[in-house]
């Protein structure tokens, strides 16, 4: 566990190490693009020189065993910038924050030149390590005021006190702090000034942290409970300009993170404002959900699925111009690979585990970009937008940076020292060994060789990112060729137009070295309109109040904040890009207290202000709060059914699987079972838990008593279907037996028929012996005898991954099934590791063809010829889709006679990526004779097979990794072929191409592919359902998935909140958020089936290790969307 704390404690190691060599041997031991923007040639951002603007502030730092990173961890965090306009001159001025050396402040002379007026504005901050600061009008006088954090190591009372400098109006300011109430004396990091109740004046939230580092899992959860004084974050309330601490009392209890940033922000949109936290170290993100009556409830882990480890800097903004906020936060993911494998700490399942269960939420180690989807519900999309690895990160900023129309990403970088330096302790013994001849005791090596000490320590000085907004929820990387080619130790940033040419410019505090000004030339290019709130008297800036922009049938939100991405404050100006647009159609501000002002038509490239006393009260129309679907589960499910997984350790034989396959269920039949007209239906159980049955009696589906299913609950139940096994007119039922649970041939792996006495009463009948574990069963009449027959599909040979496990075609003859694969098609036995199959006529021939996909495997198409089943895919054009398929449905979507093929596969939001010229790779064998199954997912890097996973689990799964590579570097400086030797060759290998979800487009004999949508391709897609759910006489999409089980280096394909695809005709689609549709399932779904209740369609959606969930059509309902409190 204690690499997930902090790296370990290297140095006092090597000195109790030395001090053990000088006995014994004398030594010392991180779409949508606009057509009319102009694409940029030269950069956008161009750096001005200090000796042009003036600006030379750096934030040195002198190094020294006091505030060793064992000691002081957040010594080398940095310091923030505030950019605001202190003297109404319609320019912004800039402040800084430093850690050993004085604040400074600079005031704009226009030009991009400034000039230092740091000592005669009264602003230096005295002793004290500073943090961040923002720059507010506290005492309503109509100047910006200054607030700063503080809050270092080993200080004082006094100099941990936070400062107020309250503007004179003359260009000095007085520290005011105890005066107001604001003299906090935690140990804060930054202060965020809202309006919490919307009485029209700021409070203000400020966070804090512990003052130890070094914290084991179980003080931190006792800490939580009682949320100490100086530890805790604070909330104060503004009381007629003073300010009293209300924390507890609002609801800001369980408190005790390492905050490193806040942002205020109405992210439910329902009119008060909330605020994130993000947290360092194990204490997950905090989410203070604002009830409307001065309290707060947090919610981060009903709002997201997953956050961030190590979380930094944070900015909340609308990255898809859908009108609902979404939030960025950088953490400390390499992006190159060599040093991803060096210098990134390891999670273990223990202690993923040990942080969940202790009440934490799930966290993994790369940026999080948290899109809103309504329903208070965030998916992070970081994998697929192409912005999870930015290095050892800290300030992140959402803007427009190109006036496009999208905002973009900044993300500062650097890190003084490579403290999570997987070498590191060989380098200190090596340092010691090598230098102890000039030192007489370790204590003096300390006290006179620290800085040759700490240069064993590599410098993490990187490049900033960022990140252009394509429209498509995808970004590139134009770092370098908008101009940001330099590298540093970069940690604050704010944006302002400095300049007041319409376009944001940008300013960095550095460490070490001199802080970056950026000039934006953006306005050259793309127009822009920016928004000037004057609020009231209270909020003078309208900080809170919400904007939205309407032009060329498109909109732009934004919510006005200041303080956002890291220990910074940015001007208080709304900036919208918009391309080469003219003129807009309208803009809306509503006011955090309910008013709103409406200007229509206005022109653009302009600074428009927009007066609070201009505003009317109940200027907005109400949302339309119809959706298609209502969720019914407790109303149709009287008795409901919880699915109960059994406890089952995959990882204790192969440590390097990628997931779990013994958590695949459970599924679902559909079918009148005793013959009533009404639909009924069966859902599995999990090893030691029985099936149950549905029947649907007065529009309720009513849970019945079946002593069969109790006697076969050994079984892990997976893919079931009704059919009629002996045609004597009713459902019998086929119940797949998988899992991997047990060894391969267990007999727990036997498949079960139910045959059916037409009453709903059913019996077990023999069947041909399965032996090994299965995923799915699909019904045919294959050889056209008048019975149905099985195609069964083998998932997994448990601890032989990615070995194909036996697959069955079995033929009925007369009511008795025969195993009849390696007569009919003996490719068929071993067909790969199957997910899902279809029966279904692509060719128009009045017989089925047999579609088969699945891990590892290529959608492979199987064709009836002269009594045998024959491999058509190439012919159907489906070369290289290899894929991580997961289901396979066939439906005429387009309507045009034909049936095509819908494919649920990984999704693009994940950490493994493949294509034909970079693919994802396997190899698996008992590498190391043991006796275990070695498993080696791969990918590209620089054209050469680089391992997935790094040295440390490598070697837990083979020990002779680390003795054939003593260091993370040399693990990391190999290829794949060199790491594992000449039994490559002999190992099982698998390619991967594919991971989108598809629709394959029946063409007349070829089958074309077309993506599905990019809603789609958020999580794994593990179910699909096609019909005209809306009535409209177009078929629509109802999709749903995630895969929560996987190993804990990799982050959980748990994105989706259930998709609904709108068929507009043809083969279009419209996408539907969850508030729209009314379709919300953002949980671990296995799969769903469609059963007709009352004329209406139901979806009845399982989910491991929990209850069913029924979602029912009603057209004309009527159902609120929801805020999540």
């Amino acid at each position: 566990m204690e690499s997930l704390k902090k790296p370990k404690n290297y140095l006092r190691r090597a000195i109790r190490a030395s001090e053990l060599l000088i006995i014994s041997m004398c030594l010392f031991a991180c779409v949508k693009e606009q057509a009319e923007s102009v694409r940029e040639v030269e950069p956008v951002f161009k750096r001005i020189p200090s000796e042009v603007s003036g600006v030379t502030f750096q934030n040195n730092l002198e190094e020294s065993v006091e505030t060793f990173f064992d000691y002081f961890t957040y010594v080398y965090n940095g310091g923030g910038v505030g950019i605001g306009d202190i003297n109404n001159d319609g320019l912004s001025d800039i402040y800084f924050t430093g850690n050993q050396v004085s604040n400074k402040l600079y005031l704009n002379l226009g030009n991009m030149k400034f000039k230092d007026i740091t000592t005669s504005a009264g602003v230096e901050g005295g002793l004290g390590w500073n943090n961040g600061v923002s720059m507010v009008d506290v005492n309503l006088d109509g100047f910006l005021d200054i607030y700063v954090c503080r809050g270092g190591w080993q200080d004082t009372d006094e100099q941990r006190r936070n400062l107020l400098f309250i503007n004179q109006g003359d260009l000095t300011f007085k520290e005011q702090s105890v005066e107001f109430g604001l003299d906090e004396k935690g140990y804060s990091i930054h202060a965020s000034f809202f309006d919490m109740d919307n009485d029209n004046d700021l409070d203000v939230y400020i966070t804090s942290r512990p003052d130890s580092f070094d914290l084991p899992l179980t003080q931190m959860v006792k800490q939580k409970k009682l949320s100490p004084k100086h530890s805790r974050d604070k909330l104060y309330l503004n009381e007629k300009g003073k300010f009293k601490e209300i924390g507890l009392q609002a609801g800001i209890t369980n408190n005790y993170g390492y905050a490193l940033s806040v942002v205020t922000a109405d992210v439910n949109n329902d009119g008060f404002i909330d605020i994130f936290v993000a947290n360092d170290f194990a204490e997950s993100d905090y989410l203070y959900i604002n009830q409307g009556d001065g309290t707060f409830k947090e919610k981060i882990k009903q709002a997201t699925n997953h956050v961030s480890m190590y979380s930094m800097g944070t900015d909340i903004a609308d990255i898809n111009n859908d009108g609902l906020e979404d939030i960025f936060v950088s953490e400390m993911l390499p992006e190159d690979y060599k040093r991803s494998k060096v210098s990134m700490p390891s999670m273990d399942v223990e202690g993923f585990y040990a942080i969940v269960n202790s009440g934490m939420h799930k966290q993994y180690m790369h940026n999080a970009l948290h899109l809103n989807q309504g329903n208070l519900f965030f998916s992070d999309i970081s994998q697929l937008a192409g912005v999870a690895k930015t290095e050892w990160s800290w300030s992140s900023l959402l803007a427009d940076f190109d006036n496009d129309g999208y905002k973009d990403i900044f993300v500062a970088n650097g890190y003084k020292r490579d403290v999570f330096d997987g070498d590191v302790q060989d380098k200190l013994t090596n340092f010691i060994r090598n230098n102890k001849h000039k030192y007489s005791s370790p204590q003096d090596m300390l006290d006179r060789g620290f800085k040759e000490f700490i240069d064993v320590y590599d410098p993490i000085k990187v490049k900033n990112y960022l990140f252009r907004n394509k429209g498509n929820l995808e970004f590139d990387n134009v770092s370098e060729t908008w101009g940001f080619n330099e590298v540093s130790f970069s940690n604050g940033a704010a944006i302002a137009d400095l300049d007041n040419d319409g376009d944001l410019d940008l300013v960095v505090n550095n460490i070490d070295g001199e802080a970056f000004l950026y000039d934006n030339t953006s306005s050259s290019r793309n127009s822009y309109l920016r928004i000037e709130l004057i609020g009231p008297a209270g909020n003078a800036d309208g900080l809170g109040a919400k904007v939205t922009l309407y032009y060329d049938g498109n909109i732009q939100y934004f919510e006005n904040k200041i303080v956002r991405g890291y220990l910074s404050s940015c001007e208080p100006v709304v900036h919208f890009g918009v391309g080469n647009t003219q003129r807009v159609d309208s803009i809306r501000v509503r006011w955090p207290d309910g008013r709103g002002n409406l200007i229509k038509d206005e022109a653009v490239n302009q600074v428009l202000q927009v007066k609070y006393a201009e505003s009317k009260l109940e200027s907005f129309e109400k949302p339309n709060e119809k959706s298609l679907f209502i969720e019914t589960t407790e109303e149709l499910l009287p008795s409901p059914f919880i699915h109960r997984e059994n406890v089952f350790n995959e990882y204790s034989e192969q440590i390097l699987l990628p997931h779990m396959f013994s958590r695949s269920g459970p599924f679902i039949a559909v079918g009148d079972v005793n013959n009533d007209g009404a639909e009924d239906f069966y859902v599995g159980g999990a090893a030691g838990q029985a099936g149950s049955l549905f029947i649907q009696r007065d529009g309720k589906m009513v849970r019945t008593s079946k002593s069969v299913f109790d006697a076969d609950k050994a079984y892990e139940d997976m893919g079931t279907v009704f059919f009629d096994a002996n045609n004597d007119g009713s459902l019998d039922l086929y119940v797949v037996s998988g899992g991997s649970e047990f060894p391969e041939g267990s007999e727990l792996y036997q498949d079960r028929l139910y045959v059916n006495d037409g009453k709903g009463n059913f019996k077990r009948k023999e069947i041909p012996k399965t032996v090994s574990s299965g995923s799915c069963v699909v019904v045919s009449d294959i050889n056209g005898d008048g019975y149905k027959d099985l195609f069964r599909g083998g998932q997994v040979v448990a601890n032989s991954y990615p070995k194909a496990p036996r697959s069955y075609l079995l033929i009925n003859d007369n009511g008795n099934f025969v195993d009849k694969t390696m007569d009919i098609s003996p490719p068929l036995s071993e067909i790969g590791m199957v997910n899902s199959a279809a029966w279904v006529d692509l060719n128009g021939d009045n017989s089925s063809e047999l579609v088969v996909v699945g891990e590892w495997m290529p959608i492979t198409v199987f064709e009836f010829r002269n009594g045998k089943l024959e491999d058509i895919s190439g012919d159907l054009g489906l070369q290289n889709t290899q894929g991580w398929w997961n289901k396979v449905i066939a439906n005429d979507i387009d309507d045009d006679g034909d049936m095509d093929l819908l494919l649920g596969n990984l999704g693009e939001n994940y950490k493994f990526k493949a294509s034909v010229e970079k693919p994802f790779e396997v190899f698996a064998k008992d590498f190391d004779y043991n006796g275990t199954n070695d498993i080696f997912l791969a990918r590209y890097y620089q054209n050469t097979m680089v391992p997935i996973r790094g040295r440390e689990c490598s070697s837990q799964q083979m020990p002779v990794i680390a003795q054939k590579f003593p260091t993370y570097l040399s693990f990391a400086e190999s290829d794949l072929r060199t790491i594992l030797g000449a039994d490559i060759e002999q190992a099982i290998h698998r390619e991967a191409y594919l991971f989108s979800s598809v629709i394959l487009i029946n063409e007349g004999g070829t089958l074309r592919l077309k993506k599905l949508p990019v809603e789609t391709q958020l999580s794994t897609v593990n179910c699909i359902a096609v019909e005209d759910f809306d009535k409209d006489g177009k078929k629509d999409i109802l999709l749903a998935g995630n895969k929560f089980d996987v190993e804990v280096e990799t982050t959980a394909a748990d994105a989706s909140p259930g998709v609904f695809l709108n068929g507009t005709g043809g083969l279009e689609f419209k996408s539907l958020k969850p508030m729209e549709s009314g379709f919300f399932v953002p949980y671990n779904v296995k799969d769903m089936q469609l059963i007709k209740i009352k004329d209406e369609w139901t979806a009845i959606v399982s989910i491991n290790n929990e209850g069913l969930r029924m979602f029912s059509t009603a057209t004309n309902s009527v159902v609120g969307f929801g805020t999540g409190k």
